[in-house]
């Protein structure tokens, strides 16, 4: 998918006072080892250097910089990135960086990977010293996270990264007339399902059900339309204005509460919507001042915590409204057609766009801040000693005096070079 994760990540970068080095996946929406990047903020770059160069050559005191790893393109998934997966990619790793002037010799890796262990998503930068990592992740009442933090080497900071990115995509849909006209409705109800495998597989059983709920447009009404990886990025004004509501589909559907563009599209189309995501979700757009849908449509499944239950009561909730008389069906998508102007508006709004960049910036801040744990220096110190290469030695140098110098209770922000 073609994503702008150097204006989103400059963003991120800028929000959070550029403090912080960041890492991240690319391209957006991969997440293997060989994935992770270091950003290169545009105010880092060199005259003529690449935004998208994968690797910065190894800069010295990189490893004593305070780190942020931006996770919050997909969910979190903490086993993804064990000691067993590491290995199985080291080649994946560490190779591509060496060309990109990644510099440490078989020997060097050979001792990080026997004298580290369980460093996860730090794998990537096994000599970083600090004692945690901030994870940015866009995931609430994770249990992902919760094993991320109990490892003591990262501490989450939770931002809405997909309302950031949806807004860019969906922009033109402020000002897009035909999203207001008024058509005959071909259904009630508009499902998008592109993609069943993986945490999606959920999908596959709400399908099944769905066959016996009438009026649903199941997929675009434009037969020409071709899925590809850039759909998520686009809206099908008919798709919206000759259906009633759509059912949206989250990427991850048990108790996490991971909101992506599947809930912005038609916020965005000023569409009304029922969505099958975590427990709570409804009540969390409702914290960001979005509006929804109850009494007109019966929402009591977003207080369900069991999400076999939600998924059912959202389908009878479904074959309820398509069993009422036309007049009162009516008189339903009338007043949600408004609760749904209303979201369009927010969404759009200056307000809106606020108060996700100061709930970036406020939990990214209400964090303990990172501090050089000096065994992990130490460690990295004794590790690159057994490096032959007297190219490194300079490197090598630098880091003993940081050592010394905070061993001697001395600030790393008095330490002059």
């Amino acid at each position: 998918m073609s994503v702008p994760t150097t204006n989103l990540y400059d963003f991120v970068h800028q929000s959070t006072e550029s403090n912080y080095r960041l890492y991240c996946f690319y391209p957006w929406g991969h997440k293997e080892f060989k994935n992770i990047i270091i950003f290169n903020p545009v105010e880092d770059c060199a005259a003529g250097t690449s935004r998208q160069t994968q690797w910065q050559s190894f800069i010295t005191g990189q490893d004593v910089t305070k780190a942020i790893i931006c996770h919050d393109q997909e969910p979190l998934d903490f086993d993804m990135y064990n000691d067993t997966n590491f290995k199985d990619n080291i080649n994946d790793i560490f190779v591509p960086r060496k060309s990109d002037g990644w510099n440490w010799s078989e020997t060097t890796i050979q001792n990080f990977t026997k004298h580290y262990k369980n460093l996860n998503l730090r794998w990537s930068v096994p000599n970083h010293c600090h004692t945690h990592w901030i994870l940015l992740h866009s995931e609430l009442n994770s249990l992902e996270l919760q094993k991320y933090e109990d490892t003591g080497l990262f501490k989450g900071a939770y931002w809405w990264s997909h309302a950031i990115i949806a807004r860019d995509w969906y922009r033109f849909a402020e000002h897009d007339r035909r999203l207001s006209e008024s058509h005959n409705k071909v259904a009630n109800w508009l499902v998008y399902a592109r993609d069943t495998t993986g945490k999606r597989q959920y999908r596959k059983r709400f399908l099944d059900m769905l066959r016996f709920v009438n009026n649903v447009q199941l997929g675009s009404i434009d037969n020409d339309a071709v899925v590809t990886s850039n759909s998520s990025a686009e809206y099908n004004h008919e798709d919206h204005t000759k259906t009633n509501c759509s059912i949206v589909l989250e990427t991850v559907f048990d108790n996490r509460i991971h909101l992506t563009e599947k809930t912005l599209r038609p916020i965005a189309c000023g569409h009304p919507f029922i969505i099958l995501s975590g427990q709570g979700t409804l009540k969390y757009l409702r914290s960001y001042g979005f509006k929804t849908f109850d009494p007109f449509i019966n929402e009591s499944y977003d207080l369900v915590t069991d999400p076999n239950e939600r998924m059912l009561m959202v389908l009878t909730e479904m074959d309820r409204i398509n069993n009422l008389p036309q007049s009162e069906q009516e008189r339903i998508w009338k007043a949600c057609a408004v609760i749904a102007r209303h979201n369009k508006e927010l969404f759009f709004s200056d307000r809106f766009f606020n108060t996700v960049k100061h709930e970036l910036y406020n939990n990214v801040k209400n964090i303990e801040e990172p501090i050089i744990d000096l065994n992990l220096l130490k460690k990295s110190l004794l590790i690159k000693a057994k490096d032959p290469d007297k190219k490194r030695r300079n490197h090598r140098q630098f880091e003993l005096e940081i050592y010394l110098h905070l061993k001697k209770r001395g600030n790393l922000d008095e330490f002059v070079v």
